[in-house]
């Protein structure tokens, strides 16, 4: 197997691959306490996020994505991770998230958020070699925050 293959096929895991063609958090929710919205206007990928609450905590999230598979995986191991977390804890994830397709030394908040666990999302790391493939990656968390953005922690 040449390098370029090995490039792809870790880029394309198998759990990425799995969760893009059979989604287990994919829909809507009846009565989302929030929701919010992610576009990529480059190459078209859009994630949308239904958000129930209790309390502080998430009850249930669900995603409907368009997108590439990276996006659309993304979106499911997210709303996978973040069940049952409070609203600031899936907000230091999405930091650790993000700081998991940086590399380590370029970042500040890998070091303050190195001790939250991301779990399954670690299948995401070899993005960090695809720059132009971390957007797909982060596209559901900027919907996560937009959700987020009027609700204290």
């Amino acid at each position: 197997m040449n390098s370029s293959t090995a490039e792809r096929d870790a880029l394309y895991d198998r759990l990425i691959v799995e969760r893009a063609r059979k989604p287990l958090h994919a829909g809507r929710l009846d009565a989302p306490d929030v929701q919010g919205e992610g576009r990529n206007p480059l190459c078209g990928d859009k994630t949308h996020l239904d958000i129930a609450l209790n309390g502080h905590h998430i009850q249930d999230i669900r995603h409907q994505t368009r997108g590439c598979a990276i996006c659309s995986a993304a979106a499911d191991l997210m709303a996978e991770r973040l069940r049952g977390e409070t609203v600031t804890q899936a907000l230091q994830v999405a930091d650790r998230f993000k700081a998991l397709l940086v590399e380590p030394s370029s970042s500040a908040v890998v070091e303050k958020s190195h001790q939250v666990p991301l779990g399954a999302l670690e299948v995401f790391a070899p993005l960090r070699s695809h720059k132009a493939r971390i957007r797909c990656a982060e596209l559901p968390w900027v919907a996560l925050e937009e959700a987020f953005s009027h609700v204290d922690g």
